[in-house]
Parts: C-alpha cells; sequence; structure tokens
C-alpha cells in the first residue's frame, strides 16, 4: 500500500511526503482512524489528498472557511491522477449561487467527485448529506474547533461524528496545527475515532524569534497598546500580521498604519465578505505591507514570506497564540513573533469567555422544548419553539446526546424518548460550568506565558507537552539572562531551571480528578486538568499525596 503512497504523491504532487506526513498517510490508508498534529505550514492538507486518492472513492473534507475552501479545491483540481484523468473537486457552501450547487449536487450523486469541500453546516443540510455516496475518508480540517476547549466554539462540528456514522462510518482524518495533548484527547473523544492514531510532529519553529514588549502603565489602556504596536511593527520587517482583540483595535491600528510608503488595511467580521476577501487577496499579492486582524485571519493562508507577527493584547490561549504565529517565517527565514501585554487587556479575553456561558434560562427553555415534542425532533423546530439561537439549541442538544438521553439521527436531527430525565438540566449546567473554567484556566495561562522571566520557546512546548532544553537563544527572556551573566546583578536572582515533562504524564489530584502533567521545575508544575483546565501548582503536592502520577 505503500508503494501507491509514493506512486500518488511523486505522480500527483511532484514531492515526497515529509515523516509526519507519511506517518499519518500510512494510517489513514490501513483503515484507521487519525489524527494528526502538524505546524502551521507543514502541508496538512497533502495528508487527506493523497490519502484519498489511495482510498479511492469520495472523499468529504469539513473545512470552516469558504475563502479556504475555495482555495484547496482550486489548487487540488489543477492536479492530474497517475491515469491522467483530472482529479475531481465540488464544492458546497453559501457561496454557490443556485446554477452552481446544482451541478455540484449533481456531479455528488452520480459518482463523478473525487473530493467535495463543504462547511459544517452544510452536513446539517439533509440535501447535502444525501448526496454523499461511497465516502472512504472523512477529513476534518482546523479540527481543534471540535474541541469544547476551544474559544471559537463551532456548535455545527459537534454534529460530525453523527455524520461520520449515517456516511457508512468511513476513515476519519482530523487535521490540526495546534492541540495540546489534553485537547488531542478532547478531539478523538468528540469525534468518537475508534482506535485513534495520534501523529504529533514537533512544535519547534527554531526560526521564530519570541518576545513580549511591555506597554506603558501611565497612559489610557488603548492608546498604551496601540502606541507600542505601532512602534514594534515600524521597527520589524514586513509583511507582517497584527492581532487585535476588538474590531474597533483593527480599525484603529491600520489607520495609524496606512502610511505613504507604508500599507496597511484591517480586516474582521465586521467588513462585507468582498472587503475581506480583497484584504486577502492583497496581502497575499504583495499590494499590502500590514494587515490587522482579528483572529480569524490567516487560516490556511499560505504566504510563506511573511517575516513579523505582533499580538496587540495577550490572546484568549496559547493554543491561539501558536497558530497565529506559525503563520510567520514559513519560508524559514528567521521571524519574529512579538506580544505587546498591557496587564489591563486581560480583561478582554475573560469577557469573551463569560459572553460564551450560556444563561440558566436558556438551557431551561431549550430542555422544556425538547420535552414538549416526544419523537424525532430536528434543531430547526427546538430554534423556533424555545426562541434559542441554533449556536445554542445545538450545545445543549449536544450534550444530551453525549449523556445518552438523545440520539442523533445523522441528519438535523435527534430522537428523543417520551419524558427526559428530570435532571438533565442540572447535568448540561455543570458541563456548562467546567467549560467555563476550562476557558479560564487557558486564559491565564497566556497571561503566565506573557509574565514568564523563564525561556519563552521552553515555557511555550512545555504548554504543549513538548520537552525542550532551555535556553533558546531566541527568545527576549534568554538575551536578558545572557546580559545579565556578563553584567551580574539582581537580575539573576530567583530565575528558575524549567523541565517540560518529557511526555505527557497523566496525573490524578484529590479535587479535580484525572489531568496530564504538562511541564515541571523546582518550584511549580503545570497540570491540565480534565474538569477545570490549566492549573499551576508547587512540587508539595507530590509530596502530600494530593497529586499522584498514575502507572
Amino acid at each position: 500500500m505503500m508503494e501507491a503512497v509514493d506512486q500518488v504523491t511523486r505522480a500527483v504532487f511532484g514531492f515526497d511526503l515529509r515523516p509526519g506526513q507519511r506517518t499519518a498517510v500510512e494510517s489513514i490508508v490501513a483503515g484507521r482512524d487519525t489524527l494528526a498534529v502538524l505546524p502551521t505550514g507543514s502541508g496538512k492538507s497533502a495528508i487527506y489528498q493523497v490519502g484519498g486518492l489511495v482510498l479511492g472513492g469520495l472523499t468529504v473534507v469539513v473545512s470552516p472557511l469558504i475563502a479556504l475552501q475555495r482555495d484547496q479545491a482550486a489548487a487540488l483540481g489543477r492536479r492530474s491522477k497517475p491515469s491522467g484523468e483530472p482529479v475531481r473537486v465540488v464544492q458546497l457552501n453559501s457561496s454557490l449561487h443556485a446554477g452552481e450547487r446544482r451541478a455540484s449536487l449533481a456531479a455528488l450523486r452520480a459518482g463523478q467527485v473525487d473530493f467535495v469541500m463543504l462547511g459544517p453546516e452544510q452536513l446539517a443540510n439533509e440535501e447535502s448529506v444525501g448526496a454523499l455516496s461511497g465516502v472512504n475518508l472523512f477529513a476534518i480540517d482546523e479540527a481543534h474547533l471540535v474541541s469544547q476547549w476551544g474559544r471559537d466554539f463551532r456548535p455545527e462540528y459537534l454534529r460530525l461524528p453523527m455524520v461520520g456514522e449515517a456516511l457508512g462510518g468511513p476513515t476519519i482524518v482530523a487535521l490540526t496545527a495546534t492541540a495540546a495533548p489534553p485537547v488531542q484527547a478532547d478531539i478523538t473523544r468528540e469525534l468518537k475515532m475508534r482506535s485513534p492514531r495520534v501523529v504529533v510532529t514537533d512544535f519547534d519553529r527554531p526560526n521564530i524569534h519570541l518576545a513580549v514588549r511591555r506597554a506603558r502603565h501611565d497612559l489610557p489602556e488603548d492608546r498604551a497598546i496601540d502606541d507600542r504596536t505601532v512602534e514594534v511593527v515600524l521597527a520589524h520587517d514586513s509583511p507582517a500580521l497584527v492581532y487585535a482583540l476588538t474590531h474597533a483595535r483593527c480599525e484603529e491600528l491600520a489607520s495609524r498604519l496606512d502610511l505613504d510608503a507604508y500599507q496597511a488595511a484591517p480586516y474582521h467580521a465586521g467588513l462585507p465578505a468582498a472587503r475581506r476577501a480583497q484584504v486577502q487577496d492583497d496581502f497575499l499579492a504583495g499590494r499590502l505591507d500590514v494587515v490587522v486582524a482579528t483572529s480569524a485571519f490567516g487560516m490556511g493562508i499560505d504566504k510563506p514570506d511573511v517575516r513579523t507577527v505582533v499580538h496587540a493584547g495577550v490572546p484568549g490561549s496559547l493554543d491561539e497564540y501558536y497558530q497565529e504565529i506559525g503563520r510567520a517565517g514559513r519560508d524559514g527565514q528567521p521571524s519574529r513573533a512579538v506580544v505587546v501585554y498591557d496587564p489591563r487587556t486581560i480583561r478582554i479575553p475573560r469577557l469573551l469567555a463569560a459572553r460564551s456561558r450560556m444563561a440558566p434560562a436558556t438551557v431551561h427553555k431549550v430542555v422544556d422544548a425538547l420535552e414538549a415534542a416526544p419523537g424525532r425532533l430536528t434543531v430547526k423546530s427546538v430554534v423556533d419553539t424555545s426562541g434559542v439561537s441554533r449556536q445554542q439549541v445545538l450545545r445543549v442538544v449536544e450534550e444530551l446526546v453525549e449523556l445518552g438521553f438523545l440520539e442523533p439521527d445523522g441528519s438535523d436531527g435527534v430522537v428523543k424518548p417520551d419524558q427526559l430525565p428530570p435532571d438533565a438540566f442540572a447535568l448540561v449546567s455543570k458541563e456548562g460550568g467546567r467549560q467555563q473554567s476550562i476557558l479560564r484556566s487557558r486564559i491565564e495561562a497566556a497571561r503566565e506565558y506573557a509574565e514568564t522571566d523563564r525561556c519563552r520557546r521552553a515555557e511555550l512546548l512545555g504548554y504543549f507537552g513538548e520537552h525542550y532544553d532551555p535556553p533558546c537563544g531566541a527568545c527576549d527572556n534568554d538575551e536578558a539572562a545572557a546580559a545579565a551573566r556578563r553584567q551580574p546583578s539582581k537580575a539573576q536572582v530567583g530565575r528558575r531551571h524549567h523541565e517540560p515533562a518529557a511526555t505527557a504524564t497523566r496525573v490524578r489530584h484529590r479535587l479535580w480528578g484525572e489531568g496530564t502533567l504538562l511541564s515541571r521545575d523546582d518550584h511549580e508544575l503545570t497540570v491540565a486538568f480534565d474538569t477545570v483546565g490549566y492549573r499551576h501548582l508547587t512540587p508539595a503536592v507530590l509530596e502530600n499525596g494530593i497529586l499522584t502520577v498514575e502507572s
């Protein structure tokens, strides 16, 4: 089978697979569900493309952004199979005109398609799902969106395992550029992957220099962040990406950076789709020096020469941060990643996390609507009856499915017994509290990264459960430590040796239950608990038995 993999890779794509890609493809063609965690720019799409062509039949590719679907479909559609036939690719998304959609559906029904690129919302459409047959590979791109640890919650992703079952249980491949060990476990669990193979390649990007620059505390918050961000951007090479926390900050920073000889533009969800597409195209073509964006920009965008990534405020998580800085230096040349830090901005991701929590009244409305109608229900009918948004309905429904109180029907509906258990509301609310705790812990982990005086690379990689021996020599803290050694001073006092755990060790806490030990040093342990997220503990918890290592 691997001979076929090599033949397809060379004949269709003209290159050899890297070790991580090859391991993942080998797993897929052997019929094993696979999670591939590869750094941004390392060729994740080649995994499902090669795997799908070797397996034959239809490969369904779930991708969160229409621009990403379009780019991948265009690139793959220019390829030819070893037989000389063209690779046949169609899209299903809201950007298609009625005639284009009819043509895509007709080609799918006729079995004339090798790959279909679609958004997760299409899998709640009975017409779309009904056109899919002969599916041998079910590929989920940006799979961290499946995880309940994610801040940008995409509830449509929670229906993917139900759809997979309805399609006959094809092999699943999940792909992401960012997933700490607990998130990896969450992805495989949420997708109901069978004996999954988890392929994780080296997270380190040694060509990216890591740094944090403090904003002035004597200025108003917005001005302090903006002033320092502009200073940092102008002091480093372009092309550059700047990530801001709000739409207003994107607009303000882009305005200040759009100078006579320096072209900058904002990018956020508040802009018309046509304008966002134009900004993206201009940046890829080199007509823009800087894009100031919210977190959505850059997903799946392959621009190899981004020299600088600046965060105007601490991001909501290190998972998000790692993925965004991974858009720098894909050509292997030296690049910079700088966080502009003001402790006051931490309240923004905290507020966003708090807003994602469903009010008890909302949960009650959904549960009441479900109880009022026995038998098969569609999500749309529950939305109409409860007056609650589709996103919130899906979150409640999925939790009840996980608890075994509802049965999915593989489309946009669920089947319920005559009566839900009396504690359904309490169980759903408890799960919501767990998710909130996890979100808050991830924000705190990002804050601690910004404030640490240890090697930033060791700190960042330790979060993902990867061992790194500091110093890296390519972060501001290591440079400061080296300067202090040349000129001994009080700055050296209190520095700690940081040692990420060599492997992702499972532990158990008396109060918080099971977790994953990610890193440790003489003063601190970092553990990601399944119930409450990331916690920083003293080593004494190992000595007094509060925390135990599972054998």
